[in-house]
Formats: C-alpha cells, structure tokens, sequence
C-alpha cells in the first residue's frame, strides 16, 4: 500500500485499557473407552523379545562401564623418571600449562552456558501505524452514470473501507553493530579471508502479540456482519488443521467491512511474552517495587527481600518469618491533608510463618493477566485516504542474539568433533603413562636385584610367602604368621568381655 505524506506524526506512548486475557482453554476429554484382556499369545511372544533385547542391552552397556573403568585416566609420570629420560621436565611444564588452559576454558564454558540459561532480554522500540483507505462511497461514485432500468436508480456498488494496522522495530545503529558484531566499537581491521557477520533477520509485527482485537463502534442491527474483527496467534503445539491458511507472522494486520460513514474504533493488542509476565496487585507491587514481572522474578523478589531482612528461621532455613511487610502492606499512604489515621491494609501472606516452597503457590493470588495495549482511532470514510496524525511505541522485549550465537557455538559439530578429539588423544597419553610406569617398576626391579642379588631374592620370596599366607589364612594355623595370631586372640577375648559387660548392665536395669 502507497502511504501518502502525513502531517508530522507525534509519537505517543500507549495507554493500556481494561483487563483481556485469552480466550479459555478447551475443555479436556474425558477417558477413552475401556479394553478387556485381550492378550494373545503373539503379543507375549513380543514382550518376552523385548525383554530378551532390553536384558542384552544392560548387559552391553554393564561390558562397556567395566572397559571405561578399566581405562587408565593417571597422565602423571612417577618420580624417579627424570633421571633417566631428560624430556620428563619438559612434559611436565606442558602438563601444568594443560591444567591452566582446561581451567580457563572450562570456566569460559560454564559463563558461556550460564548466558544461555539466564535468557537475557534486550529492549526496543516498536512503532505502530494505523491508516484506512475507502471504496466505493456515495461520494465516489457521484460522477458515474446510474443505471436506468433499476427500480431505486442504484449504482449497485457497495461502499467498503479497509483498515490496516502495521508496525516495525526502530533501527538503533550502534546497538544493531554491537549484536552483530561485539568488537565493532574497537574499530578493528578485517581479518583478510574472515565472513562478514550475518545480520540476524528482524522479527515482524506479529511476533509480539498473540491476539490483536478491533471493536468497531456501531449499530450491530444495521451491520449483521459482525462489529468484533479478531486474530489469535496458534499455539506452538497446535495441529496444522488448527492453523490457518495464510503467513504465520506478518508485518500488517488489515481487514475490510462495509460502511459509508466514519466510525469510531478500540484497538487492543495482547503482548505475547516469553516466559510469560503477569502484572501484579498494589500490594506485592509495592513490596518487589515492580508493576510487571514473570513467575521466577517474582519468587527471586521475595527470595532478595527475605534474605536482606533476615527473615529465615535460623533452625530451619526453609522456613521464613513473615514480618509486617510480608503480613500486610498499606495500599492507600495517608495524605498530608487527611485527618484520618486509617489505612486500609491488604494481605499478602496471611501468616506469621511461611515454607520458602510454597511461595510459588501462594502469589497466584496476587497476579493477573497483562492488560491489553489499547488504542482508538477514527476510520474516515470522507477521504480516499486516511494515516492517524499520531504513531504509537511499544516497547518489547527481543533474545539476545549473542544468546542465539553462543548457543550454536556449544551445539556447533566442530566443537564436539573437537572435544572428541581432545578426549581420544588424553585415552592415549594415559595409555602411553601406563606403559611408562609399567617399564619404571620392571627397571627398578631388576636395578634392585642386580646391586644386591641375594638379600633381594629373599626380600621378595618372604613378601611372596606373607601374601600367600594373607590368601590361604582363612582357617587357624594355616601358615599365618605368629604376631597376627597372638592380635587375633587378644581381640577375642576383648570382643567377649565386651559382650559380658553390655549383659551385666542390661541386667541391673531389669
């Protein structure tokens, strides 16, 4: 549509109308309908298969645990190895210098997801139009001819008027820099072969509502057609025959009704909010000093309050003192110029004590649905054209779009592929410090045999012969050695009168 010059639009922020909240859900169905035992032998055939593959499953993933357990993960080489290969030093440098860098990244990583968890939002202006155009009116058709063999010297034409509502984002050049590219402030040459960063596309008119509401403002007996024109976005989870035909977001709103004169119209717009904001009664909206809040802010409102205070039970931490905040809250201060001490009070937690948990439960009572953005506007049926001398901002909230890069970052094939690799090459850098402890306690052994054969050869059969006695001593006198009998008997006797003694005093206080 071609918009003609208008007089200096004002902008004007929107005023909000009275409350209007979703249409109510459907009503849920009942049970189906009840099926007899109806088993036939294939059906346990099946079920016995499925238990045979579900048991062959344990059974591979219990093989698999036992091999990951038995994979080596110590990457320390043994002391004593420097003295015999010299580029020991130079690994373990290499090796602390792994440790800063797995500290550093694993640390980027955990702020990394922690930004894409906090689902940070960033704030714009949206900036709404209104205009009609008329058809087909009296006025129009003045000049053309009638018809001379109709009964009421009618034109046969019927006067319309087409009402469109649009809106866009504003453009903020350097916020718009920063999301695509953060070092865009520092002025940085382009790195020769690098991409231009791509722009993430703009979200439309539609995006941020989910009903959009035009009352027209007259006589329902002349026009039968309807007075209410509607649109409800579909839900996420909506079957496609719910949905209808047509673009799911667009960046007008428009519609068309009969009329040859000027009517008077309320438009509401229903934000649509994610995750979904309430607004709050005068009494918790003066406690978390907000008038708008999502369920979660709302929780941590109370949770900064309670903590500042020092309203947990010092014994039970779960459990919060209420104190005459929490109780009650004035809704109406008293007026330098009112003689009456009187303040009407309105409860939020009617108790003295309250479990933290039951918070979320508890301020359902206090929130409401958003109210709707309201707006009126006279559609003209005088002019061909009509633009409303005035547009109107909104603001909205959008992701972030560092949020959207940093989560495909994580889920980015190169990086798993990445870690993939890091994780194959520590398996064989473990494997490969096995072998060398292996090898260290091979030499030792032999060094420690060739400096002093035989009081080594009888260092090593006598622990031998203590730890076959150790596996065979399970009966008395089975080679156990004396010292470990001697213990035996001495613990015994000790655990007999110990026994003898509880007898005693159980005993006496019969």
């Amino acid at each position: 549509m071609d918009h003609h010059p208008r007089p200096s639009p004002h902008p004007q922020r929107v005023s909000h109308g009275q409350g209007y909240g979703p249409p109510p859900t459907a009503a849920r169905r009942g049970p189906g309908p009840m099926l007899g035992n109806t088993a036939v032998p294939h059906q346990t055939a099946l079920s016995q298969q499925q238990l045979h593959q579900q048991h062959q499953a344990a059974m591979a993933e219990r093989d698999l645990a036992k091999r990951r357990a038995r994979k080596p993960t110590d990457k320390t080489i043994p002391d004593g190895v420097e003295e015999i290969v010299p580029n020991v030093a130079l690994y373990k440098e290499l090796r602390d210098m792994e440790r800063r860098y797995d500290a550093t990244i694993l640390r980027k990583r955990l702020d990394v997801q922690d930004a894409v968890n906090r689902n940070v939002k960033n704030y714009k202006t949206l900036r709404i139009f209104i205009s009609n155009s008329a058809k087909d009116q009296p006025w129009q058709n003045a000049n053309s001819p009638l018809d001379e063999n109709a009964f009421d010297f009618d034109t046969g034409q019927i006067p319309t008027f087409r009402l469109r509502i649009e809106g866009r984002l504003l453009d903020d050049e350097e916020d718009d820099a920063a999301e695509i590219d953060p070092d865009s402030d520092l002025n940085l040459e382009p790195t020769p072969g690098s991409a231009d960063p791509i722009q993430p596309p703009k979200k439309k008119f539609s995006h941020f509502f989910k009903g959009i509401t035009v009352e027209l403002d007259r006589n329902k007996d002349i026009h039968p057609e309807g007075n209410i024109i509607e649109w409800r976005k579909p839900a996420p989870n909506a079957p496609p025959s719910a949905v209808p035909q047509g673009p799911l977001e667009f960046d007008g709103f428009e519609f068309e009704r009969k009329g040859d004169e000027n009517v008077n119209c309320t438009i509401k717009l229903i934000r649509d909010e994610v995750p979904d904001r309430f607004r709050l009664n005068p009494a918790l909206a003066d406690l978390l000093d907000t008038k708008e809040d999502t369920r979660a802010g709302i929780v941590m409102g109370i949770w900064e309050y309670v903590r500042i205070n020092g309203l947990q039970d010092p014994d039970e931490r779960r459990t919060i003192n209420c104190d005459e905040n929490l109780k009650k809250v004035p809704t109406h201060p008293p007026s330098h110029h009112s003689t009456t001490t009187n303040i009407t009070k309105k409860q939020i937690f009617a108790q003295d004590r309250l479990y933290f948990p039951q918070i979320p439960e508890l301020t359902l009572a206090h929130i409401l649905p958003l109210e709707p953005i309201s707006i009126t506007y006279t559609i003209r049926c005088d002019v061909p054209q009509h633009f409303s001398p005035a547009v109107y901002d909104v603001t909205v909230s959008v992701d972030d779009p560092i949020r959207a890069r940093m989560s495909a970052l994580l889920a980015s094939p190169s990086n798993l592929q990445g870690l993939r690799e890091i994780s194959t090459i520590d398996e064989n850098i473990a494997l490969l410090v096995q072998s060398v402890n292996h090898s260290k306690a091979k030499r030792d052994f032999w060094h420690a045999m060739s400096v002093e054969p035989a009081g080594f050869v009888k260092r090593w059969v006598s622990s031998q012969k203590r730890d076959l006695d150790t596996l065979n001593g399970e009966g008395i006198g089975v080679g156990v050695e004396d010292e470990e009998m001697r213990r035996k008997e001495f613990f015994d006797k000790v655990g007999e009168n110990v026994y003898l003694l509880l007898s005693r005093q159980a005993q006496k206080q019969q």
